[in-house]
């Protein structure tokens, strides 16, 4: 209790006011607790959670009571929360919501623990969870018209890393010289992950990691399918988003690069500032979590991305139950154990091999 008194004490009034209203609210709704996420997911079912057939039959109940179903395709059996956001979870609705409110005013995990009454740890596997979903809303995000185009580049980084997968020897803090198998390259190098980032006059958004290194053609080309032909491309003149936009059938409008003189917008009038307001939002979150791993990094951006859709469509009343209600039919492709083991995003071998180091040892 005392630890807690002196984490409430170091809040700002406004997070105090908050985290209270939060909790006053769980109280209040604690009668109608185990009404839910099972009943509002299951009045949604559509489909085979693991083959996408619309031929199922019911299968009798689990030993919660709850509706399971049988697949006639593929044979597996399944209930309404299965491979959801709410899959083997205990906590209720109004836990979710508050939970949901929490991050969406971009509470760290202590004040979500605080707010919710759950543990920093399933906070943890809440928030990863959430953050996946909504990446699957936000994958089918498709520009057209005026698009914004441009990269940027944050540092590969390994947090929760084993040590023993290691690619590379740990960092560590206050030494000056940095050791051979752990110092990072300077510049747009293989240890800089690259950042595609586009917007279109519809505020659709784009953010997306492409590679390790700078920006080039193949980079902008895997996301193709998100750009509807004989749109208009604002970019600076690199060549690579020049070859982009032709290639696919896209018009340019270019911020020439000039000796000795800064230009900010095209001919026309048109500017990257969306994009690079993005930047610096993603750059800003980064610096608030005190570093990002990079294998989670993708669920942070769109997350950010779903956060600004909301600002621009919704009243701040409605951004908890819009939240809710786009998440909670999404497939996540993983449980609360798996979380660590989620595929990496980047190349490693291409970032760390010729360090021969750790996992790359004696790789030829």
């Amino acid at each position: 209790m005392r630890i807690t008194q002196d984490f409430l004490n170091h809040l700002a009034p406004i997070e105090q006011s908050f985290i209270q209203a939060s909790i006053t609210k769980l109280c209040r709704d604690k009668i109608t607790d185990d009404t839910t996420n099972y009943d509002n997911v299951c009045n949604k079912i559509e489909d085979c959670p693991y083959c996408g057939s619309y031929h199922y039959v019911k299968n009798g109940f689990n030993p919660h009571h709850k509706q399971k179903y049988r697949c006639q395709d593929c044979k597996k059996i399944f209930t309404a929360t299965t491979k959801t956001m709410f899959t083997h979870s205990k906590t209720s609705f109004n836990t979710w919501s508050a939970f949901i409110a929490c991050e969406l005013n971009g509470l760290s995990l202590e004040q979500d623990s605080v707010a919710t009454g759950l543990s920093v740890t399933t906070c943890f596997h809440m928030r990863h969870k959430l953050y996946q979903a909504i990446s699957k809303v936000n994958d089918n995000v498709i520009l057209h018209g005026l698009i914004e185009l441009d990269s940027a580049y944050t540092k590969i980084n390994l947090k929760g890393t084993r040590p023993q997968n290691m690619p590379r020897s740990s960092k560590h803090r206050g030494r000056k010289k940095a050791n051979i198998y752990s110092r990072h390259l300077r510049g747009l190098s293989n240890h800089k992950v690259c950042l595609v980032t586009a917007t279109d006059e519809n505020d659709n958004i784009l953010f997306k990691i492409a590679g390790l290194g700078s920006e080039s053609y193949d980079k902008y080309n895997q996301f193709k399918e998100h750009f509807v032909k004989h749109s208009t491309i604002i970019s600076d003149d690199k060549p690579c988003i020049q070859t982009f936009a032709h290639n696919n059938q896209m018009s340019t409008d270019v911020i020439p690069s000039l000796a000795n003189q800064k230009r900010y917008t095209t001919s026309r009038g048109n500017s990257v500032s969306s994009v690079n307001e993005l930047h610096t939002e993603a750059k800003e979150m980064i610096r608030h979590k005190k570093g990002i791993s990079t294998r989670h990094l993708q669920a942070y951006l769109d997350w950010l991305v779903f956060r600004k859709r909301l600002r621009y469509t919704l009243d701040m009343r409605k951004w908890k139950d819009e939240t809710y209600m786009e998440t909670m039919r999404e497939k996540i492709p993983f449980i609360n154990t798996e979380i660590v083991k989620l595929p990496q995003p980047i190349d490693l071998y291409k970032a760390y091999g010729a360090y021969n180091f750790g996992i790359y040892k004696n790789i030829n």
